[in-house]
C-alpha cells in the first residue's frame, strides 16, 4: 500500500502539498481498509485516516500507513481536516471526488475555492493499471467466477426457477471462499433475457428458454465478472446462429487487444463484426469496462472512449445480441491485457447446451 501512496505523492498537481482521499474503495485502495471517512494524504509528514467511533478500534488493529483519527459523535469532518493541514493557493488540496454539498462547506472552511482541486483522473489512472498482487487476487476471484457458472450449466432446466439458480451459484461461489458477490447476479430467460440488466425473478424457466447467467466473485474487495447463455432443453437454428455471431465477435474482439492500442477501437471491432451479420442495432451496451476493486472502473471499452490500454489494465469483452420478445445471448469474459496481447482470466466453458 505504501508504493500506491508514494506512486500518487509523485503525481501531485502543482502547489498540491495534501491530498484528500474521500471516495471509500480509493481509501480501500490505499490502506486496504474499507470503513473509513477520509484520508489525507500530505507531500510530506504522516498520512491520516478519520475514522468512526464505531471503527476506530478495528481500523488501528488493521492499518499499517496511516495515523488513525476518531471521528466523535457530532464532529464535523472537514473542519477536522483543515485542522491538520493548512490550506491556501500556495499549498492546495486536491480531492479526488467531492459533492457539491461537501464542496460548498469546505471552501466555506477555507475561504477560498482557489485552494480547492478536484483531481480524480490522478488516482483514476493508478487504479487502472493492476499490480502482480492485484493480479493475482483478481486471478482467484475470477476462478470462484468459474465454478458458478460450472454450476449453473448442471443446474439449468426447464422447471427451475431464476431465483433458485442465483441462489444454488451464489452458494457455490460462496463455499469455494468467495467473500460475497461483485454485484447483483444477473439470471433472466426467455423473452426477459433480452433485457441486459435484467432483474432476476421467480420465473420459472421452460423448455427452450435462452438463460442469461451474469456473475462475479470477490477477493480481498476485487472482483471478477463473467458472463455465460444457456438454453434450457432443446437448442433452435437461430439461437445457435446468433450464439455463434457473439462468440465469433468476442474471439476477434480479444485477439484485438494488446498495450497501446485505443479501448474504442476494441469496441469498434466488435460493433463491426455484429453489424455484418444484420444485428447491428442489436448491440446496445458498450463492449466492456474496467473491473478491480469496483466492478466498472477504468479503462472503458466503448465508442466515445479516449483510453489507451496499457499492460496490466484488467478489462471485460462481453459483446451480446438482444431481440425484443425472443431472447438474447451475451457471453463475457475478464481479460488481462499484456504487451503484445491478452490473457483471458475466466475460463468456464462456451456452449448453450447443459451438462
Amino acid at each position: 500500500m505504501n508504493n500506491r501512496i508514494l506512486k500518487l505523492k509523485s503525481q501531485f498537481p502543482q502547489d498540491t502539498s495534501n491530498f484528500l482521499i474521500l471516495n471509500n474503495t480509493n481509501i480501500t485502495y490505499f490502506t486496504g481498509f474499507n470503513g473509513a471517512a477520509a484520508l489525507l494524504i500530505p507531500q510530506d509528514g504522516e498520512n491520516v485516516l478519520y475514522v468512526s467511533e464505531t471503527n476506530f478500534e478495528q481500523a488501528k488493529h488493521e492499518v499499517k500507513n496511516a495515523k488513525i483519527e476518531k471521528m466523535n459523535r457530532g464532529e464535523n469532518l472537514f473542519q477536522k481536516i483543515s485542522q491538520h493541514t493548512e490550506i491556501s493557493v500556495k499549498n492546495k488540496l486536491s480531492i479526488d471526488s467531492i459533492s457539491i454539498e461537501n464542496w460548498k462547506i469546505l471552501t466555506k472552511l477555507v475561504n477560498n475555492g482557489n485552494s480547492l482541486a478536484v483531481s480524480s483522473n490522478i488516482v483514476k489512472g493508478l487504479r487502472a493499471i493492476k499490480t502482480s498482487d492485484e493480479i493475482e487476487l483478481i486471478r482467484k476471484a475470477c476462478k470462484i467466477a468459474d465454478i458458478g457458472i460450472t454450476t449453473a450449466y448442471e443446474i439449468v432446466e426447464p422447471g427451475i426457477s431464476e431465483q433458485e439458480v442465483m441462489a444454488e451459484v451464489e452458494y457455490a461461489m460462496r463455499k469455494q471462499g468467495s467473500n460475497g458477490v461483485a454485484f447483483e447476479t444477473i439470471v433472466t430467460s426467455g423473452a426477459n433475457s433480452a433485457f441486459p440488466h435484467g432483474t432476476c425473478r421467480r420465473q420459472t424457466i421452460m423448455d427452450g428458454d435462452l438463460v442469461v447467467i451474469d456473475l462475479g466473485a470477490t477477493v480481498s474487495y476485487y472482483r471478477s465478472d463473467i458472463t455465460r447463455t444457456i438454453v434450457a432443453g432443446k437448442i433452435s437454428g437461430k439461437q445457435q446462429e446468433i450464439y455463434g455471431t457473439v462468440k465469433a465477435t468476442q474471439d476477434l474482439a480479444i485477439k484485438a487487444i494488446r498495450a497501446g492500442i485505443k479501448a474504442a477501437e476494441i469496441d469498434t471491432v466488435a460493433r463491426t463484426i455484429i453489424g455484418r451479420t444484420g444485428f447491428r442495432d442489436c448491440f446496445v451496451h458498450n463492449l466492456g469496462h474496467g473491473i478491480g476493486l469496483d466492478v466498472h472502473e477504468a479503462p472503458m471499452l466503448r465508442p466515445d472512449s479516449d483510453d489507451i490500454l496499457e499492460e496490466g489494465n484488467v478489462v471485460t469483452v462481453e459483446p451480446g445480441i438482444y431481440i425484443v420478445g425472443f431472447g438474447g445471448i451475451r457471453i463475457e469474459d475478464t481479460v488481462l491485457v499484456t504487451k503484445d496481447g491478452a490473457e483471458k482470466l475466466t475460463n468456464a466453458a462456451y456452449t448453450l447446451q447443459t451438462n
